[in-house]
């Protein structure tokens, strides 16, 4: 009887331990279940982050790039308008010049170009 009840005992001992491990099973799978959906959220949230991110960084891109642009275009047409200037002075210049010094600058390149004795152009 004695060794029945030491059975009964063990089997019982036997049952709490399984029953026990179902339960931590149970626990550790409930467990796993709120890791994997926290993971989840985290991955979503981290995923969100990046996209923001990474939007705030192409809308600074934009606004730089628009700035480099209108940066580009100010100096362009500042060296347009500077061209235009000193051809608007060197056209005053020239249109200074009396009919007189004309002629005599245009029959002095015409020795040049021909090498006429006396000119530059004939040495």
């Amino acid at each position: 009887m004695a060794a029945k009840r030491r059975d009964d005992g063990e089997s019982a001992d036997a049952r709490s331990k399984l029953s026990r491990l179902l339960e931590t099973e149970v626990e550790l799978e409930a467990m796993l279940k709120e890791a994997k959906q926290e993971a989840k959220r985290l991955v979503e949230l981290a995923e969100s982050a990046a996209e923001d991110r990474v939007q705030q960084f192409e809308l600074k891109l934009e606004a730089e790039e628009a700035i480099v642009r209108d940066r580009i275009a100010r100096e362009r047409d500042q060296a347009i308008a500077s061209i235009r200037e000193e051809a608007r002075r060197e056209t005053d210049q020239l249109d200074e010049l009396d009919d007189a010094t004309v002629n005599e600058l245009a029959s002095y390149v015409l020795d040049l170009l021909l090498g006429r004795p006396g000119s530059r152009g004939s040495d």
